[in-house]
């Protein structure tokens, strides 16, 4: 009688643990975080100013915190900052040719782009930011190209992967 209870028990334990499917959504969520990391090192593709994701080097540590993230409107892609995360982007040293970003959920790179000042003459065919609108206010807009998107152009958008939303929404950062 023993024994048959055991292997019950058993058996119900490895249905369980085996029976159940796995949700590729949940892998590497134990953190939920999002970040901004400036990029050490990269390569562009071809003759553009687009990154190849699989040469990026980013900086150990973030520039941007998800502390730091006090909201993500998803339907105008613009990130509402931390006066510290604020701070942070003013004391980089600009450049007219941009300065490389991460972003990533969770440790995983989701997207690429640049810190692109709108008083460069240099047009971008990526995704970039322009820092100096954190002037106006704590918010900063991603956008795709700049000065904007020509005819023809594409840039693959992933401003607003699923891991990004799923993450501020479960903390009531999306607007």
């Amino acid at each position: 009688m023993k024994t048959r209870f055991f292997f019950l028990i058993f058996g119900f334990f490895a249905f369980v643990a085996f029976g159940c499917e796995k949700n590729e959504d949940n892998i590497g969520d134990s953190n939920g975080k999002v970040a901004l990391y400036m990029i050490n090192s990269y390569s562009k593709i071809d003759n553009s100013s687009q990154i190849d994701e699989n040469t990026v080097i980013t900086e150990n540590s973030p520039l941007i915190f998800y502390s730091d993230f006090l909201s993500y409107d998803s339907t105008e892609c613009i990130f509402e900052l931390s006066e510290r995360a604020i701070e942070e982007i003013k004391d980089l040293e600009h450049s007219v040719h941009g300065l490389a970003f991460a972003i990533k959920a969770n440790d995983t790179l989701i997207y690429t782009g640049y810190f692109w000042p709108s008083l460069s003459s240099a047009s971008c065919d990526w995704t970039v930011i322009d820092p100096f609108m954190i002037n106006i206010g704590n918010k900063i807009q991603v956008k795709l190209g700049y000065p904007g998107l020509v005819q023809g152009q594409i840039i693959q958008d992933k401003r607003n992967d699923r891991r990004i939303i799923r993450i501020f929404k479960q903390d009531n950062k999306l607007k």
